[in-house]
């Protein structure tokens, strides 16, 4: 009996030996948890604002490219045109000045200068004026490196009749007309609705959402005078550039 609980108080105070030194199995398992979980990170998501230019009001466009449009007459005869670039050139129709020297040259505040016709072809209607005093002026915008589509809104500007300052506004109603007038050959012109009259031949076709001259205003269809055709500028750059490299 003395034997039997020396042996059962051994095995006793081993187990209570045991249970106080080794680590308790709850401690372990939140001491890896602790390890092993992790803050979540936030991203601030970036904000992209687009910012667009408000369109100017048309009045004020009319009123900004008026400013390089002209009266153009000779003794024979009245058109219009408008600054090409800052060398003092004007752009014409050659049917405006063909044969002439010289042209008077007025301005939509009435001012009038002498102008030189430097060139004009005989089988393309375009025309080359040259004035001093224009030298240093900045034209309009001009897009001679793009063709523009049918529907594309527009305002032919000029001096219909002698009446300076004029604005018919319309659309692209057709493209890559072709016609023959006298001697002149009219190729890939734009066809609008614009009405353009006498004396408005030369001016230019203004494209309202570029906000740039795009064209040169010819001719109008005599059967329906609410035709009227130009000349897009891409298709004659190289025929200007021409003109003033050898003149």
């Amino acid at each position: 009996m003395l034997l039997l609980g020396v042996g059962l108080g051994a095995i006793s105070l081993f187990g209570y030996q045991s249970y106080v030194t080794s680590p308790p199995l709850v401690s372990t398992q939140i001491s890896e948890w602790k390890d092993t979980y992790k803050e979540p990170v936030l991203f601030e998501v970036p904000t992209f604002i687009e910012v667009r230019e408000t369109p100017r009001d048309l009045t004020e466009v009319i009123a900004d490219a008026q400013n390089c449009v002209y009266t153009i007459e000779t003794f024979r005869e009245q058109g219009s045109g408008f600054l090409y670039n800052e060398e003092g050139i004007i752009v014409t129709n050659a049917h405006v000045v063909e044969g002439m020297e010289s042209a008077t040259i007025v301005t939509s505040n009435g001012n009038e200068y002498s102008g030189t016709i430097k060139a004009y072809s005989e089988k393309f209607d375009v025309a080359i004026i040259y004035v001093e005093e224009f030298e240093g002026r900045e034209p309009f915008p001009l897009e001679e490196d793009k063709e523009f589509m049918t529907g594309e809104e527009v305002v032919a500007l000029g001096s219909p009749s002698g009446v300076n300052n004029t604005a018919t506004i319309g659309h692209i109603t057709n493209t890559n007309r072709h016609l023959t007038i006298n001697q002149y050959h009219y190729e890939d012109l734009y066809e609008i609705s614009a009405k353009i009259s006498h004396g408005n031949s030369g001016g230019p076709l203004l494209s309202q959402k570029e906000e740039k001259f795009i064209a040169i205003n010819a001719a109008k269809n005599l059967a329906d005078p609410s035709i009227g055709y130009s000349i897009p500028l891409y298709k004659i750059k190289s025929l200007v550039q021409e003109m003033i490299e050898n003149n």
